[in-house]
């Protein structure tokens, strides 16, 4: 979450499913899109995912599917998504069938030995 005093400006979340997991609520309040706060909120929803050891984000938009190709993500088929991430509520009903399922596969966070 990003807030401006106690103003919530943005937010993004994970829900995770053992090695893979769904970006979802990538969001920046209007008047300040633009500035790089979703990118930031989006790579460190990522980095949260990589230290859990998530090895693929997925989402679900109908919006932004062009600011997340900026990002790495790729298009696939939403039936291509990891099984318990498409048996989540946001596959199986809170998103429609048009939106634009994407997936970018991670690599596992640098251990500090």
């Amino acid at each position: 979450m990003a807030a401006d005093g106690d103003r919530i400006v943005g937010s993004a979340a994970l829900e995770i499913y053992a090695d893979a997991a769904l970006l979802r609520s990538v969001a920046v309040r209007q008047a300040l899109r633009g500035r790089g706060l979703g990118v930031a909120l989006t790579l460190a929803a990522l980095d949260l995912a990589r230290e859990r050891g998530v090895r693929a984000v997925y989402l679900l938009t109908e919006t932004a599917a062009e600011f997340f190709d900026r990002l790495g993500f790729r298009r696939i088929p939403r039936a291509e998504a990891e099984p318990a991430v498409g048996a989540s509520v946001e596959f199986t009903t809170a998103c429609p069938a048009s939106a634009t399922c994407m997936v970018l596969s991670l690599e596992p966070a640098a251990s500090s030995a």
